[in-house]
């Protein structure tokens, strides 16, 4: 880690296309880039030689990506649950066409009409693990309850929810007549 110019310079690139990969924005892969190669310069004194510098920049590459993703899907759900649609518009996917963002809104939306119909303790474990991306644990000592309970909670908001989306046959029938 002696020459950590020299280490930039190799690595900085690939650094760049896993990014790029990883969140399909060059932008955002490029001001990773600058974190990952910042935060690997501030935690230098603190690399043991375990791995190449290639695989600790890839492990800390990794970890931003996820927790840049996680911060982007939380901000998006957020927004939605709030009602702010210019927000959740903002977060969307650049990969998907305006068509493409408007099925999806109209399915989120559907999403969370069928889940206010769901009783309140199916109503929250699903706010908490889909709003909130808690583990099915966090949730558990969240509510007081056990784990078991929370499974059996979430797994019945799905089906319910699922079940509410599941388009009726006979109404296509019915249309086509």
């Amino acid at each position: 880690m002696e020459d950590f110019e020299a280490i930039v310079r190799q690595h900085q690139r690939r650094i760049f296309r896993i990014f790029v990969s990883l969140l399909r924005n060059p932008d955002e892969a490029d001001t990773l880039t600058q974190e990952c190669f910042l935060r690997a310069y501030s935690r230098r004194n603190g690399f043991r030689g375990d791995a190449s510098p290639g695989t600790w920049l890839l492990r800390i590459a990794i970890n931003l990506a996820r927790d840049h993703l996680k911060s982007r899907r939380q901000g998006f759900w957020r927004s939605l649950l709030r009602g702010r649609e210019s927000e959740a518009q903002a977060v969307r996917d650049a990969r998907r066409t305006p068509e493409d963002a408007i099925l999806n809104g109209e399915r989120v939306a559907a999403i969370w009409i069928a889940v206010e119909d769901l009783p309140v303790r199916q109503r929250t474990v699903f706010t908490l693990r889909f709003a909130e991306e808690m583990s099915l644990g966090e949730i558990a000592r969240a509510m007081n309850v056990r784990e078991g309970t929370v499974k059996a909670q979430l797994a019945s908001a799905v089906h319910a929810v699922r079940h509410t989306l599941k388009p009726d046959p006979s109404r296509r029938l019915r249309a086509s007549a």
